[in-house]
């Protein structure tokens, strides 16, 4: 009976916790919806009314501002979809054979493309392990995905224009390492010990936007991969994180 009842209370525990943060995430939308919207709005209005007085310079500008402007959006309401499906444990790995390699290198030059300020540094450390430039390993694309972008859009939006971020790939025993670098605004000391939490913020962002998710999203998707991530940083100097994943050989 005492067990049945312990059980019965944790599950009450989760409910209400997920109840808050469901809560949590309303508040987060509503607010972080108000700015894009109103650009959409604006730029939208400004073609609406003025087009034929605006140059095609201009008339590009206020359609590249709005195609942008929905990115944010998306990837917020993507954010909270997923860090809603880990919350309530919705999110399974799935291990398929792929090529390590070809993957971080299609992802950095992906990312690449999002932002003309930055560049992406990614070099390998594999020694033996590589053969003919390719390393066949099990892991899970989609989760894999969420924690290697997020780590590196954060890297490039924390950082100054035109600044290097290093993204590298190496192996150490039974371990596969993803060490992401940059030299940016970094976190403060009192900061990171509630970096993964939901909706937490370091106090150094200033006007830059954010939910607060992605750092949370990664920790979770890491965490479902059985592997580790550790976080080293200096306000005003720069942050590195890195990503330890379990070594399946494909």
């Amino acid at each position: 009976m005492a067990e049945r009842t312990a059980e019965l209370q944790a599950a009450l525990e989760k409910e209400k916790e997920l109840s808050q943060l469901k809560s949590r995430f309303i508040t987060m939308a509503s607010h972080e919806f108000r700015t894009p919207l109103a650009i959409i709005s604006s730029s939208s209005g400004i073609l609406q009314k003025f087009s034929d007085r605006l140059s095609a310079e201009r008339k590009e500008q206020h359609f590249q501002t709005i195609q942008n402007t929905i990115k944010h959006i998306t990837q917020i309401l993507d954010d909270v979809l997923m860090i809603n499906r880990a919350e309530a444990e919705k999110i399974e790995l799935h291990l398929e054979a792929s090529d390590i390699i070809a993957f971080c290198r299609h992802l950095k030059e992906e990312i690449e493309t999002t932002s003309n300020q930055h560049t992406i540094n990614f070099y390998l450390d594999l020694g033996e392990e590589i053969m003919e430039n390719y390393l066949i390993i099990q892991f899970d694309e989609k989760i894999l995905r969420q924690i290697l972008t997020n780590l590196l859009t954060n890297a490039i939006k924390y950082s100054p224009s035109h600044n290097l971020v290093n993204f590298s790939l190496t192996k150490n025993n039974n371990q596969i390492l993803f060490k992401i670098s940059d030299r940016g605004i970094g976190i403060p000391e009192a900061d990171q010990a509630n970096l993964f939490e939901p909706f937490h913020r370091a106090s150094n962002v200033g006007t830059i936007a954010g939910t607060g998710l992605g750092l949370s999203i990664v920790k979770k998707c890491v965490d479902l991969h059985q592997g580790k991530i550790n976080v080293e940083s200096r306000a005003g100097e720069g942050t590195t994180f890195t990503v330890s994943l379990p070594f399946f050989k494909g």
